[in-house]
């Protein structure tokens, strides 16, 4: 199992999300359901669930969130393919 670091967000960030909300923005496209996004602020990452809500990213969902691509991925080659 991987392990996952995240960096600690400085109080300066962390108080300025709390007070105007955070920045999210796309890093990586699961499929088009579900992407994983980032504060530019303060680092903080979060993911979409099965309700398309924003959740907090654990190591665990990075994972189902790989494997979700991987599933994914190969559907979409086997429907070009056929």
């Amino acid at each position: 199992m991987k392990t996952y670091i995240t960096p600690e967000p400085s109080p300066g960030t962390v108080f300025i999300c709390t007070l105007i909300g955070h920045k999210y923005q796309t890093t990586r496209k699961i499929t088009n359901h579900f992407s994983e996004y980032k504060c530019k602020c303060c680092g903080k990452q979060m993911t979409d669930d099965g309700r398309g809500r924003l959740t907090l990213l654990t190591p665990e969902l990075h994972e189902i969130n790989e494997t979700l691509k991987m599933i994914f991925h190969k559907k979409s080659q086997h429907l070009q393919s056929a």
